[in-house]
């Protein structure tokens, strides 16, 4: 199951999205997950650890360049183009679907421009992994 759930971590980051529909988001935004809960059939849910869901800490979402980042110490970034974004008043909406036969995926999250709040998801057949998270924006 952890190895499942690990392969979905990287969701946020290592994942090509679905064509867009609207990019309407500007700027660049430094996010940092703070709580990350694993849920599943039998079990519920339960807290875990970005290195148990294989998270990056820090996130640079760059809507001019449509791109995530990893922002890892000690690892080199990684990044995918960001392809399904949507903004709709103050939240920014994106979207994703995983290209690994092995572990199909998709995620999600929605970003408050007011609050700086992030919340997303990132879902497989056997688990999801529920996060949240705060930004800011003008990196």
């Amino acid at each position: 199951m952890r190895s499942i759930i690990s392969k979905a971590g990287l969701g946020l980051i290592c994942l090509l999205a679905a064509p867009a529909t609207v990019s309407a988001a500007e700027g660049t935004y430094l996010c940092a997950f703070t709580d990350v809960y694993e849920c599943t059939e039998v079990a519920g849910c339960k807290r875990v650890s970005l290195d148990f869901a294989n998270l990056a800490p820090v996130l640079k979402l760059d809507f001019d360049k449509d791109r995530i980042t990893s922002d890892d110490i000690g690892s080199e970034p990684r990044g995918v183009d960001l392809k399904n974004v949507l903004q709709k008043g103050d939240i920014i909406l994106l979207h994703g679907l995983g290209d690994n036969d092995e572990s199909p995926r998709s995620w999600s999250a929605a970003i408050s421009t007011k609050t700086g709040k992030i919340r997303g998801g990132i879902t497989t057949g056997d688990a999801t992994l529920s996060l949240t998270g705060d930004c800011v924006d003008g990196f």
